[in-house]
């Protein structure tokens, strides 16, 4: 071939490899804008510095809250004590034998303390107000039960009638057998403990032990 062709044939090769070029470069995805809004817009180093802290914190030691599965600290006890409030309730609004004078529909000293907290808490109590029954002797259960509730009116608390109730105790208690034991068994730890309780600093010095 002719050397002018074939420097012909090269230049306009590379020529076209330059026209194209262009047209590969106009062809890409326009990229996107740099953001304006900094990483951190907090100004100064101490304040950056502080605001960086806060962050690791959360995120090494803290945590996200609305990534807990747990409930938050402090529930279970919450609700244990919830459960121990509500089985202790009933004993709160019961009257029992013990609280009135044998034989009569008036309140013993024990009783009459009992029925002033009582008449405090029954704005927020809605259960009923027990009376223990006394099978032997119906009418006397009945007269205690009217006592209460004539008591309530002049203490400025008045309830339904229908909320205080004859009822049998709650809590039976322990037999006479089961209640001697335990007695026992509570002299006994209080005689062997004692000994092995040192004394305190100032009877230590007194009885010049050392």
């Amino acid at each position: 071939m002719n050397p002018i062709m074939i420097r012909i044939v090269r230049w306009s090769y590379v020529a076209s490899i330059l026209g194209l070029a262009p047209a590969v470069v106009q062809a890409q995805a326009p990229a996107e804008p740099p953001s304006e809004t900094a990483v951190c817009p907090r100004r100064g180093r101490l304040h950056r510095m502080f605001h960086h802290t806060a962050h690791t914190m959360e995120d090494r030691f803290v945590g996200y809250p609305q990534n807990f599965i747990e409930p938050p600290v402090g529930y279970y006890v919450n609700e244990q004590f919830a459960v121990q409030v509500a089985k202790a309730d009933p004993h709160r609004f019961t009257l029992y034998r013990s609280d009135f004078l044998p034989g009569t529909n008036r309140f013993s000293p024990t009783g009459a303390s009992r029925f002033n907290i009582m008449a405090a808490r029954i704005p927020g109590w809605l259960g009923p107000v027990t009376v223990e029954w006394t099978p032997e002797q119906p009418e006397l259960a009945q007269s205690r039960r009217q006592a209460i509730l004539d008591t309530l009116v002049k203490a400025g608390q008045p309830i339904l009638a229908d909320r205080v109730v004859i009822a049998p105790s709650p809590y039976p208690g322990a037999m006479g057998v089961e209640a001697a034991n335990n007695y026992i068994n509570t002299i006994t730890r209080s005689q062997t403990t004692a000994p092995a309780l040192g004394l305190p600093p100032a009877n230590t010095a007194d009885s010049g032990v050392r």
